[in-house]
């Protein structure tokens, strides 16, 4: 028998008085049994509760989604805590009230919006168009999916306010969410993020015009391929060598990388490309992807082009995320070829970005394109790998940087005159160099690293090879991470409950290393355990704190929640030039030695943190 809102209204405070549901959580879902505006809602909470689920019950509905620094991501579904028109919506008409605060031409110039391929993703796109049209803001969108960081480049190029994607990034297949840029074509930093939560929070109306309505009224204009073209040229022109040679496979992982990745390599003349055909078809639930989540960071979102690699005895294999702004990489063993399992194959984060960073340093010094005042830029959890080989190319090295490519994005516009951004980059697979986009991007990273692999084949060596010059001359340096997921409410309170322990109680030792120092990203102070001595840090505030375990900090662990997830994240960073006499004389000795330093101090830092749980915090 289907049931009636009053039915359904009834469970719900059967529910909430047998003390199985919060109050909170059945005031809102009550709310979206009654009122019209969430009646498409309806059938989905009653399933919820016809299949007794209380506990996505209460997630969903005990509060409101947090329009974070950066926008909004999480599920999508029904309820104040999840994505779906509704709170598309008003997250849509907070973002219009400020951009219609930030200027009196702000309107003409508009809001550029784009989508990748997720479920939803066009609909929720055009909804806020037609939101940011209903508040008189005139709006370009894209036709069809394309990639954040062509939106980034949009945004510069029709001189908009402001611009809108519709991505979760990396994130499962049921998750969906909102970017924000600013007119820098950076993802919004303070002022304008604290600024725009504060609209988002204070919206109690939406005003909406019709998608077609505004259309006709010139308030809603489909851009034209004139961006596209404009777009991928500035991709072509960031090569630095001739070669092309290279046999490679490419995934988008059913994401948006055929409209940026594709035509750049094709352009520069890759004649040896071979896409995935299984993933080449745009499609929200990444049907082909392990576990559907299309990560490029998790080697095993690989794993159906590195099989076609095998048969095709490719020489690289690259895959991006479905917004294509983050790059993976895998290349053969030199023994077993592609016969190994993906994490065996896989180049993490800080390897490419390494080999990036060196590639790009060095050709240019060979060019004689290298400036006097070049500046390379890296987040706190990046390895410092990639810092000491721009120190010894003569670049300036900002590397206090929060996590988020963001912060790299807002040093670029706050370079002094005569400084040239040269290199950015990100732990999770983010890179950047060029001006022409402010966030990271796969396609430039693909760009590069094919040039520089098909330059490498051009004499006889692999990637592999590369980075093992690199470790030669700069030290070996192993970073790994680990996310310990903490869903619901009281995951939310646990994080809270274990970064306040881990700064009121600080570790001396962890993972059987003794503890140097503690740096607390937000209060801007560093505590050496050992002289007791409180010194003063350089950077950004943020929830973030870090123990070192050497006087030169390049052997370390950093905590932090993350900013888009019910998660806390751990990084270890171990390094040979921190421990000299650590391993044998080789360079496979060294190796192994500094991965096990590494691996213990994980797993460390992560049973020190879990402990934490349940216990007080003074």
């Amino acid at each position: 028998m289907k049931k009636t809102p009053k039915d359904l209204l009834d469970r719900i405070r059967f529910r909430v008085a047998a003390g199985e549901l919060s109050a909170a959580a059945g005031a809102h879902a009550a709310l979206w049994l009654t009122d019209p505006r969430f009646a498409a809602s309806k059938e989905e909470i009653n399933n919820l509760i016809h299949t007794n689920d209380l506990s996505e019950l209460e997630d969903a509905f005990r509060v409101r989604i947090q329009f974070g620094t950066g926008g909004i991501r999480g599920a999508m579904g029904p309820g104040p805590n999840r994505i779906n028109l509704r709170t598309v919506g008003e997250a849509a008409q907070g973002i219009a009230r400020y951009v219609l605060k930030s200027g009196a031409d702000a309107p003409r110039r508009g809001v550029v919006i784009a989508h990748d391929t997720r479920n939803n993703s066009q609909g929720f796109a055009n909804e806020v168009a037609a939101i940011l049209a209903g508040n008189g803001i005139r709006v370009r969108i894209f036709e069809s999916c394309r990639s954040s960081p062509e939106l980034s480049f949009a945004v510069r190029l029709t001189n908009a306010v402001a611009g809108v994607v519709i991505s979760a990034s990396h994130n499962p297949p049921g998750d969906n969410g909102i970017k924000v840029y600013w007119s820098d074509g950076g993802q919004v930093v303070p002022p304008h993020d604290r600024n725009i939560i504060a609209e988002v929070n204070s919206v109690t109306a939406i005003k909406k015009l019709d998608f077609k309505h505004a259309m006709e009224q010139g308030l809603i204009e489909i851009l034209d391929r004139t961006v596209d073209t404009r777009y991928h040229r500035e991709l072509a022109g960031l090569t630095l060598r001739p070669e092309r040679q290279v046999r490679t496979v490419y995934s988008p992982l059913h994401g948006v990388g055929l409209t940026s990745v594709v035509p750049a390599l094709k352009i520069l003349g890759y004649k040896d490309l071979h896409v995935v055909p299984s993933q080449a078809k745009a499609d929200g639930n990444f049907p082909t992807v392990p576990g559907g989540v299309a990560n490029p960071e998790d080697p095993r979102a690989l794993a159906v082009a590195v099989r076609e690699a095998a048969e095709i005895n490719a020489d690289l294999v690259i895959a991006s995320d479905p917004d294509a702004d983050r790059l993976g990489c895998a290349v053969p063993d030199s023994g077993t070829g592609w016969n190994a399992p993906p994490e065996n194959l896989a180049l993490n984060g800080n390897q490419i970005g390494a080999v990036l960073c060196h590639y790009i340093l060095d050709q240019k010094k060979i060019r004689r394109e290298l400036p006097d005042e070049g500046v390379v830029a890296k987040t706190i959890v990046t390895t410092d790998l990639t810092a000491n080989i721009a120190r010894g190319f003569g670049a300036t090295v900002v590397d206090n940087l929060l996590v988020g490519f963001k912060y790299i994005g807002r040093l670029i516009d706050e370079l002094p005159a005569g400084a040239e951004f040269l290199f950015g980059a990100e732990e999770s697979h983010g890179y950047l160099t060029g001006s022409f986009t402010r966030d990271k991007d796969a396609a430039v990273a693909a760009v590069l690293l094919c040039e520089c692999a098909a330059a490498l084949k051009a004499r006889g060596c692999t990637l592999r090879d590369y980075l093992d010059e690199i470790y030669a001359e700069f030290g070996y340096f192993r970073e790994i991470q680990r996310s310990v997921m903490r869903t619901g409410a009281q995951g939310s309170r646990d994080i809270v409950h274990i970064m306040e322990s881990l700064r009121s109680q600080p570790p001396t030792q962890i993972g059987g290393c003794d503890v140097v120092e503690v740096i607390d990203r937000r209060t801007g102070k560093a505590l050496n355990l050992h002289t007791e001595s409180v010194r003063t840090i350089e950077g950004a505030t943020g929830n973030v704190i870090t123990f070192t375990f050497t006087p030169a900090g390049h052997t370390r662990v950093t905590a932090r929640p993350s900013g888009t997830e019910p998660k806390i994240k751990y990084y270890v960073s171990a390094a040979s030039v921190d421990h000299p006499d650590l391993g044998g004389t080789g360079l496979q000795e060294t190796k192994t030695a500094v991965d096990r330093m590494a691996a213990r101090i994980l797993t460390g830092m992560v049973d020190e943190a879990e402990s934490r749980v349940g216990t007080e915090t003074p």
